[in-house]
């Protein structure tokens, strides 16, 4: 299903455990040449107000809630998570990263093939067959890397509330996998601080959602 973050707070005020794997907030553009995929990058002026404002989203929700704060290691997602929790009241000390949730994940089969596949600047063509086919260079095999994806993130969230911050690319390849949402594509890919969400009841029922934020319209990043 789809949803909204005002739908993901009341899930959470009434009890229901929510794992949010967020894609970062907006970013200046990655060069095509560039092998890190944007590393080092910071959020623009406008990603920290994002960042913000998806955090005051939760804050009254969770106010009496467990969080958990964790973040693939590049930068953008690392500030994300850290400007979440200031618009959450939060202090969450050093963010702890974990390469797992990012590139070095269930997804990637190997980051060179990974950043070569989308140097030629058809990221949405090569994700659409990834989608279609199960399979892309630089890629593990689509359902096999869904399930180990959510094995391991579900195998590292401890709290009420996870904002487990990571990259476009994994939070619609986890959605199309699960059978979420199957249409993804450029018109309707997910922007700056969607995410997608596992939703754990307290009854051991397990559901998953399209979370959208509502604070960016864009796919990509902006000029610097």
């Amino acid at each position: 299903m789809e949803t909204t973050i005002e739908r993901i707070a009341d899930e959470i005020a009434r009890g229901t455990r929510v794992l949010l794997l967020v894609r970062h907030a907006e970013r200046p553009r990655i060069s095509n040449e560039d092998m890190t995929f944007g590393a080092s990058l910071p959020l623009t002026a406008a990603g920290e107000r994002m960042s913000r404002d998806f955090g005051a989203k939760l804050r009254a929700a969770a106010a009496h809630a467990t969080v958990q704060f964790r973040a693939s290691p590049l930068r953008r997602t690392v500030l994300t998570a850290q400007l979440i929790a200031e618009g959450m009241g939060r202090d969450p000390g050093p963010i702890e990263t974990d390469a797992q949730i990012g590139n070095s994940g269930a997804f990637v089969s190997d980051e060179r093939e990974l950043w070569e596949c989308f140097r030629d600047t058809l990221f949405f063509e090569h994700m659409g067959e990834y989608f279609r086919d199960g399979v892309q260079r630089g890629f593990n095999p689509l359902a096999a890397a869904t399930e180990s994806y959510e094995r391991y993130v579900l195998s590292r969230f401890t709290a009420q509330v996870g904002i487990f911050t990571t990259h476009d690319v994994f939070v619609a390849a986890y959605l199309h996998g699960k059978g979420v949402k199957t249409d993804f594509c450029k018109a309707n890919w997910p922007c700056f601080l969607d995410s997608a969400a596992i939703l754990l009841a307290p009854d051991g029922t397990r559901r998953y959602a399209f979370v959208r934020a509502g604070l960016s319209d864009k796919v990509c990043g902006v000029e610097a």
